[in-house]
């Protein structure tokens, strides 16, 4: 039987929570450490993993925004 490594992964924002996700359906081990809701930032509304907290998590193309300029 092979064995699969552990992972820890910091932060379950967008990029760490699907980290965590895609090594876990492959039978992975996972940790998944997040500061919140312990510590909190001006930026995080939410105690939830995965908040969107900028207006390019998803490379939007709008003119309002530094990435559609």
């Amino acid at each position: 039987m092979k064995k699969t490594p552990s992972v820890a992964i910091v932060g379950a924002g967008l990029a760490g929570s699907e980290a965590a996700w895609q090594l876990a359906e492959r039978g992975h081990a996972v940790r998944l450490f997040e500061m919140r809701p312990v510590r909190m930032t001006a930026a995080h509304k939410t105690g939830e993993c995965a908040e969107l907290v900028c207006s390019n998590s998803f490379k939007s193309r709008a003119v309002e925004n530094a990435h559609g300029l």
